[in-house]
């Protein structure tokens, strides 16, 4: 929980959205440690970079190839698209390593970056909090991120969580995966 403090101490001053997002959300809405993490994912959005580069100056975040893991400066002002871009922090400075992660949106609604814009929620709706405060994603979208992978990991998160979701978040959840992927082996967790 370190880290997530750290987190919490560096995005202080950030005057607009983030979330913890990645297996640290799904350990947050399932009230424990599950397992241990390599790093903590924020959400922010894309349409808040400005905000982003005006509040983290010093260090300012570079741009990780989603590819090869390399890092490079990243200047503000420069187009970042949702999904494969991801910015980082010194590994360094935190506890754990600090990756953001951009989201799309469209006025009061997250939208999937690769949902072609039809697989969407109200940001309202993604936001969870924990009891001191600290805003973490929605279990159902970190799954859904998480259901393009066939790491175990992603597997594990999933069979540690699906449980605890209820109807509606199980429901959301199948009809992001479904039409992509009509034989995912979590559908049948989720009727």
């Amino acid at each position: 929980m370190q880290a997530l403090s750290a987190v919490r101490a560096l995005f202080d001053d950030y005057p607009a959205r983030y979330w913890i997002a990645g297996g640290w959300a799904l350990d947050l809405f399932a009230d424990r440690v599950r397992r241990p993490h390599t790093d903590v994912d924020v959400l922010v959005l894309a349409r808040d970079l400005d905000q982003f580069a005006d509040t983290f100056t010093n260090p300012r975040p570079t741009l990780e190839d989603p590819n090869t893991g390399v890092h490079r400066p990243w200047e503000p002002g420069e187009t970042l698209t949702p999904g494969p871009d991801v910015l980082a922090f010194p590994d360094d400075l935190f506890p754990a390593p600090v990756r953001i992660i951009l989201a799309a949106s469209d006025a009061d609604d997250w939208v999937y970056h690769r949902g072609r814009g039809t697989v969407r929620k109200p940001l309202d709706d993604i936001t969870l909090m924990t009891p001191d405060g600290l805003p973490y994603l929605a279990p159902e979208i970190v799954l859904l991120f998480k259901s393009r992978s066939d790491r175990p990991k992603d597997t594990e998160d999933f069979t540690d969580v699906a449980a605890l979701l209820d109807a509606d978040r199980r429901a959301w959840l199948r009809a992001g995966i479904e039409p992509r992927h009509p034989n995912h082996p979590w559908l049948p967790a989720l009727t």
